[in-house]
């Protein structure tokens, strides 16, 4: 392991490769984003089945959230990094074989674990072990930040192995192969330059070990819970915003090439710009809770003015530009969802189990989300089914809002107990 004269440099280049492992890892379970198309045609599922395979997923992953946030407080989240990095990379080896429909649902199972178990929790754990409560913003939304960043170069190089390949069953193939290899490389990485988090301090609460009756504790606090649902709201909705890709596709003819690079433009550009802004903007109002506030405004607004755009070829423009404001919104939150533990007041030692709760109730959605969504477009084709997703869109807005709003009048009640 590489070790570094300063801290500084030592803290940042530890969120850098986490961020690179974070933006690489979740590409082969959520492949549907750039090839939903191609995924379809080369498994020859339903959108109903495609939804499936994420709900086995999500189902996996609603099942390890919170024992992976326990395991993050009591194991080396660098070792439980580097596990995660080659057993999802091997899993994408198989999974690049395109195997049949069974088996796509046993490696899809075999993400959740990889992804999240062994992953999800560390890398919230590593993250907020690097800064203070006033740093929680910048920190989360350079992480996610950078996960965008690094996503969007991932799959714009998969994109470009795709397209070598003469057939696109066997450019599927290709681009899952170059990602299982890359995140394989990142797991390298992650052996030679991260640092495990430093908790000793002097502080007896936090110096000691973490016991069951510290879970209890965190499991009894309702703003945990409360930062779940908010979770759940936003995760819902950013969920329903990937369909997007096929909207743009059925509905204003757009190329496949070209709804591929919106795809990849949605899902890493945006992401990288709205948590930096997101980050830098709740640092800067000394609230993460107040920032998701003005972010779930937003969500709001944007996903109801899809409803009010005409359905026209000409209209596309304005549409693409709706779908770039609502996507910066929903994404500026999202960088965030984990920044708020240090403002809720739960100590840096239960960082990790904080993470599985709110985890396990925010990304709940996963169970049914793809399912329900895709069963929608199947029963209703063409523009209905679609409207039917910005509706819905529109209503989690709505109750993350009224959401934040309660749990930040409770946090300041029990911030003003503290001063008593």
């Amino acid at each position: 392991m590489i070790k570094f004269k300063s801290a500084k440099v030592e803290r940042w280049v530890t969120l850098f490769v986490v961020a690179l492992v974070g933006g690489i890892i979740t590409k082969l379970p959520y492949l549907k984003d750039t090839y939903y198309s191609t995924l379809e045609q080369a498994t020859g599922s339903t959108k109903a089945q495609l939804g499936m395979l994420l709900t086995m997923y999500g189902l996996m992953n609603f099942v390890c959230y919170f024992p992976g946030g326990m395991l993050a407080d009591k194991v080396s989240p660098k070792k439980l990094i580097i596990i995660s990095c080659f057993g999802t990379g091997i899993v994408g080896l198989w999974y690049s074989t395109l195997p049949g429909y069974s088996s796509l649902l046993l490696i899809h199972c075999l993400f959740g674990i990889t992804t999240v178990f062994t992953f999800w929790a560390s890398m919230v754990k590593i993250t907020n072990n690097l800064g203070d409560e006033n740093e929680q913003g910048k920190l989360f939304g350079f992480l996610e930040g950078g996960r965008g960043l690094v996503g969007t170069l991932v799959a714009l190089g998969s994109v470009y192995v795709f397209a070598k390949f003469a057939s696109d069953i066997k450019g599927l193939s290709g681009a899952i192969v170059f990602y299982s290899v890359m995140l394989m490389i990142a797991g390298v990485l992650v052996i030679l330059f991260v640092h495990d988090p430093k908790l000793e301090t002097d502080d007896s609460e936090e110096s000691s070990s973490v016991s069951w009756k510290d879970f209890k504790t965190v499991i009894k606090i309702p703003r945990v819970w409360l930062c779940g649902l908010i979770v759940a709201c936003n995760y819902g909705a950013v969920m329903l915003f990937g369909y997007l890709t096929p909207y743009f596709t059925e509905i204003y003819s757009m190329s496949s090439s070209a709804t591929a690079l919106l795809g990849v433009f949605r899902s890493y550009a945006l992401m990288l710009i709205g948590s930096l802004i997101g980050g830098l903007m709740a640092d800067k109002m000394k609230s993460v809770i107040r920032f998701m506030q003005y972010g779930f405004i937003g969500m709001t607004v944007f996903s109801f003015l899809y409803l009010l755009i005409p359905v026209n070829r000409s209209m596309l423009w304005v549409v693409v530009g709706n779908f770039i404001l609502h996507g910066l919104f929903l994404l500026a939150v999202k960088a965030l969802y984990f920044a708020p533990i240090d403002e809720i007041h739960i100590s840096k030692k239960l960082a990790g189990t904080a993470s599985g709760i709110i985890s396990i109730v925010g990304y709940s959605p996963e169970i049914y989300g793809y399912t329900a969504a895709g069963t929608i477009l199947d029963k209703n084709p063409g523009i209905t089914g679609y409207n039917i997703l910005f509706i819905l869109t529109g209503i989690l807005s709505i109750v993350g809002l009224i959401l934040v709003i309660i749990l930040r009048r409770n946090n300041n009640k029990y911030t003003l107990s503290l001063k008593k």
